[in-house]
This record gives C-alpha cells, sequence and structure tokens, in this order.
C-alpha cells in the first residue's frame, strides 16, 4: 500500500521553486506551494501541474510578514491533508526592495542598513525556524525530509560575495540552522539538508544582470566551472531525491548544485 506524500514548497511557482515543485510532482507529491505577489503565474503554475502530473496542488499567498505566512502554510495543510506532512524546502528568497546591491557606501562598508538586515533575518533563518518547529509535529519518523536552498559564498568552504553581505549573513545562519536540525532530528530519521545552487537563469536574476549589464554576467557565467547557466528543475532533481527514501541516511549535508561553480571561486 502506497502512502500518499505532501510537500510545502516556499516560492514554489517561479524560478527554482517550480523547478522544484515539478520534480517532486512527477514523483508523486501532492503540494503546497508558497508565493508573494504574482497569483496569475501562480495560478498557471498550479494548473500545470495538477494537469501534467495528477497531483493535488494548493496556493498560499499575498502576506508577507513570515509569521503570517507560516500559519497559512500549515493552516492549508491542517485542511486540506489532515495536518500530515513529508517534505518541506524552505526555497523562498528576494532582494530587499527588490535591487541587488550595487557597490559599497562612501566609507567602503557593504551593510545595507538594519532594516535591510531584519528584512533577511525575517526571509532565512526567522522564518525557516518557524517553518521547521511546525512542519516536525506534521511529519512521520521515517518520513520526513527538510530541504533549505542557499547561495554561494554563505560558509566557510567558498569565498565570500561581498555584495552578497546582508543575504549572505542570513543564509549563513540557516545553514547552521540546517547541521542543528539535522543532529536533533537524527533519532526520528528525519532529515535536513541544504543545496547550493549555481547560476540559474531566472527572474530573481534579473536585478542582478541589469545592475552589472548583460555582457558582463555572461563573462561571470562563463567563467567557472561548466560554465553555463542551469535550470530550475537540475535542481528540482537534486531535490526530489534528498525528499526520498533514497536519501534516507543523508543528513546535514550541504550540498552545492552549481557545475563545479564551488572549485573556482
Amino acid at each position: 500500500m502506497s502512502h500518499s506524500k505532501t510537500a510545502l514548497v516556499t516560492g514554489g511557482t517561479r524560478g527554482i521553486g517550480y523547478g522544484i515543485a515539478e520534480e517532486l510532482a512527477s514523483a508523486g507529491y501532492d503540494l503546497v506551494l508558497g508565493y508573494q505577489k504574482n497569483q496569475e503565474r501562480a495560478q498557471d503554475a498550479k494548473g500545470h501541474l495538477e494537469g501534467t502530473y495528477k497531483v493535488r496542488v494548493f496556493l498560499v499567498g499575498g502576506t508577507t510578514e513570515e509569521e503570517a505566512t507560516v500559519d497559512a502554510y500549515f493552516a492549508c495543510i491542517d485542511e486540506n491533508f489532515g495536518g500530515k506532512l513529508t517534505a518541506l524546502v524552505h526555497n523562498a528568497g528576494a532582494y530587499y526592495g527588490g535591487i541587488a546591491p550595487g557597490k559599497p557606501d562612501d566609507n567602503g562598508s557593504w551593510f545595507q542598513g538594519w532594516e535591510a538586515y531584519e528584512y533577511y533575518q525575517g526571509m532565512y533563518p526567522k522564518c525557516f525556524i518557524r517553518l521547521v518547529e511546525k512542519a516536525v509535529t506534521r511529519m512521520e519518523d521515517e518520513r520526513g525530509y527538510i530541504v533549505a536552498v542557499s547561495s554561494p559564498g554563505c560558509n566557510n568552504n567558498q569565498s565570500p560575495f561581498l555584495s552578497y553581505l546582508m543575504p549572505g549573513i542570513s543564509k549563513s545562519s540557516m545553514e547552521y540552522l540546517v547541521r542543528h536540525y539535522a543532529k536533533q532530528l537524527a533519532p526520528r530519521r528525519i532529515t535536513c539538508n541544504v543545496i547550493i545552487p549555481g547560476f540559474a537563469k531566472t527572474e530573481a536574476w534579473d536585478p542582478m544582470i541589469e545592475r552589472m549589464g548583460a555582457d558582463r554576467t555572461e563573462g561571470m557565467v562563463k567563467s567557472y566551472g561548466m560554465k553555463r547557466w542551469s535550470s530550475p528543475r537540475e535542481y528540482g532533481g537534486v531535490v526530489a531525491f534528498l525528499c526520498s527514501e533514497k536519501a534516507a541516511f543523508v543528513t546535514g549535508v550541504t550540498l552545492p548544485v552549481d557545475g563545479g561553480l564551488h572549485l573556482g571561486m
């Protein structure tokens, strides 16, 4: 007898998140997908996933404060899936004010101010804690998977990007939390891992391309590793593996999925 599987993917209707949603749907997961503003895109994603993979998809969006957003996610899970969750993927991300950091201030500092700091702390480690603390009460022992999505340069194995200071601080904290929860949840055999994407040509890169210019951005991509952009589903395949029984003995891992970018930074 096969059991139903349910996954919550934050930021799951566009970009990398949608690639993750597609791969999870193809593996038989019903989905709760978080989104922020683009309701039309969210509805398109829902229609495609349900029509193509014959799974159930629920959308949760429109809220901006992380506590209210997390409460809405789990209200949806409780109402539609009897309070049962198999996988949690925290993928959501954005730039403060919608603008990628451009250059340091006159004093050479990349610090964008305390409002930006709080914004990124709320989006990454604080939201991740809220998500995990609720998720684990809805997961069965030996059948729970947690994955976070980080960025290059946010741990001691990679050189930091100076312009990524503010979100980088927050994602570094989230990577530590992944290791913490992996250790805490190991006796329950619930796994917790993090992936680090490389260059993914999604809408999230638009502010960076606008700031740097298309030619300079292409030059950067072609100077590392496999010298190409990735597709969202290349990340989705890895996440779907980590959210499967095949990866039941993999936990506390920080996994670059970047075509070799981390080897040449």
